[in-house]
């Protein structure tokens, strides 16, 4: 029996996208992304979330990479007018766990006295 290792722990403030509205999310990333972004021609699943923010870890399964895409932090595209999300690629999955662990923590503290 072969043991996964490279299992992500969800925790708060992270979430799984609820599987209903996969295509729907997959839509509006690629809509805010220009026709020329690299990304519009990848296979992207948006698998987990900030809970109640639009920020998101994508899987893009084209390159096997995760992908950090906050929607409240936007640029401009190559000098043009049109915004984008901050887009970060991640090294690998203990990266996105470490991410996680990291907004766990954060977040429980402001509830600590």
């Amino acid at each position: 029996m072969r043991i996964m290792t490279d299992a992500l722990k969800i925790k708060w403030p992270w979430e799984m996208v609820w599987s209903e509205c996969i295509d729907e999310l997959i839509s509006q990333i690629k809509d805010a992304l220009p026709s020329d972004h690299p990304l519009q021609d990848h296979d992207l699943y948006p698998g987990m979330k900030w809970s109640g923010r639009p920020i998101f870890i994508i899987d893009d399964d084209t390159t096997g990479e995760s992908i950090l895409m906050d929607f409240e932090k936007m640029s401009r595209w190559k000098g043009t007018k049109q915004k984008i999300p901050q887009i970060k690629t991640l090294g690998d999955r203990k990266e996105v766990q470490e991410i996680i662990n990291t907004d766990h923590s954060s977040e429980c503290s402001k509830y600590k006295e």
